[in-house]
């Protein structure tokens, strides 16, 4: 495979580690914040992130088999791995086809839709996997959707292995690309070093304008009173 090729893959493999670990960010903040939006949100950005890096590496179309097969051998990655998963890699295939085919199947059944908790402690426990639609079990770190569930920890886990890989390729590729990043990244801290001391003083000086505004209200108060008398 020609060397500006690969690197146009290595730089999209990069770019889809980084929305995940920018998506992994925003779900620890929602579920913090308890959120329900914001975390399937951040899952769906998740997995469409991992089908994305899924298909370009373990793609089942013969099409690109040999693409996957050069890319993998680069990256030094087994063709058995966490991420050549049929769950991962069919996601989005098809998807209003896929909606049909859960809908006719769950017709009757008991099912569960966007639920956000710990399932095998809830009044869901009893649900069938194939009839839960999308579901984040916040005790086991599984996401359920349309009936597959995907180990988050481990999907993560993998996904952190090929972006370390795909780092290392792309730091070699793109040195100039590198150092401008860590120059970028030294100025934004510098600056934002700068900002914290103006922050607190403009904090101390706060309480200054609460004393003046008492003092001009205590100040009016006689020019009424004399108004008054008149």
């Amino acid at each position: 495979m020609d060397m500006n090729v690969i690197g146009l893959h290595i730089h999209e493999l990069r770019n889809q580690c980084r929305f995940i670990e920018a998506s992994v960010g925003i779900l620890n903040q929602s579920v913090e914040n308890q959120a329900s939006i914001g975390i399937f949100f951040a899952l769906q950005n998740i997995m469409l992130g991992t089908n994305q890096i899924s298909r370009t590496l373990w793609t089942p179309r013969k099409k690109g088999k040999e693409r996957a097969s050069d890319m993998r051998q680069v990256l030094e990655l087994p063709e058995k791995y966490p991420l050549n998963n049929e769950g991962i890699l069919t996601l989005v295939d098809h998807a209003d086809e896929a909606n049909d085919q859960w809908i006719g199947q769950s017709k009757d059944q008991y099912i569960l839709y966007d639920f956000i908790g710990d399932i095998a402690n809830s009044q869901h426990k009893d649900v069938e996997t194939k009839n839960i639609y999308r579901a984040f079990d916040v005790s086991t770190k599984i996401y359920t959707f349309r009936g597959v569930s995907f180990n988050l920890e481990a999907l993560l886990k993998a996904v952190g292995d090929v972006s370390n890989r795909v780092n290392q390729i792309h730091m070699r590729l793109y040195p100039d690309q590198w150092k401008q990043e860590e120059e970028a990244a030294k100025e934004a801290k510098k600056s934002a070093e700068k900002e914290a001391p103006a922050k607190k003083a403009a904090a101390k000086k706060a309480p200054a304008k609460k004393a003046a505004t008492k003092k001009s209200t205590e100040k009016k108060a006689p020019a009424k009173k004399a108004a008054a008398k008149k």
